[in-house]
């Protein structure tokens, strides 16, 4: 399961969906956290400036991940990460958090949960509060991974985007628009045109307000 919702463009609509996926980490080593403690894999946010450190887990580090024997297991070690992932995924909803609250992702590695947030140190409060919300819940089961934006700032950012141009941005449609999968900007889905179109990239950067974001070809929504 990961919490995260993009809007798509159907029949002239803006309609929510929400995506699935789980994935490993790539290169990061599971560390054996405390019973009380979540673990916080080795991480850092993004710079602004483009460089990267461990993070939260892309598009492509999640395909690539899962697997058939994960997605089909009923173990208590899969109920047990589910549980977590919706306890954590709840508090996306708690004011004292929406605002660092990216994304939590079931599954990106056997048995683990992945939240990733905006504030590391502000993540581990996160987490202490869906344990105290669901006490049968296992911390030792959660990473906390730094992402660059919350959901919030990036759901808020496309709905100003798209109220004020509606199917179309620049001239180009919209296929599909929301938040990266890692959480790292918006990603944008247009034509092949719009695609490599540099005044629908200069028209992005001086309405996203300093939002980092991706255009790319995507295909359009049948209906």
């Amino acid at each position: 399961m990961r919490r995260a919702v993009a809007l798509t463009l159907c029949s002239g609509m803006l309609a929510a969906t929400a995506a699935c996926a789980g994935s490993p980490l790539g290169n990061t080593p599971a560390q054996t956290p405390s019973a009380s403690t979540p673990s916080v894999s080795p991480a850092g946010s993004r710079s602004p400036s483009g460089g990267a450190s461990a993070s939260c887990p892309d598009g492509m580090q999640i395909h690539s991940a899962a697997s058939p024997a994960a997605e089909s297991s009923a173990s208590d070690d899969t109920a047990q990460a589910q549980a977590l992932a919706q306890a954590v995924g709840d508090e996306e909803f708690n004011a004292a958090y929406s605002d660092i609250f990216g994304t939590v992702i079931d599954g990106y590695t056997p048995g683990r949960v992945a939240l990733c947030v905006t504030d590391v140190a502000r993540g581990r409060l996160l987490a202490q509060a869906a344990k105290r919300a669901h006490p049968a819940v296992d911390l030792n089961r959660l990473d906390i991974l730094a992402c660059r934006y919350s959901e919030r700032t990036l759901q808020e950012a496309v709905r100003r985007l798209m109220t004020h141009n509606g199917p179309t941005i620049a001239g180009f449609p919209v296929y599909q628009i929301g938040p990266a999968t890692d959480h790292s900007g918006i990603q944008l889905q247009t034509s092949q045109a719009g695609s490599t179109s540099a005044a629908l990239r200069r028209y992005l950067t001086s309405q996203l307000g300093g939002i980092a974001f991706t255009v790319a070809k995507g295909e359009q929504p049948l209906g």
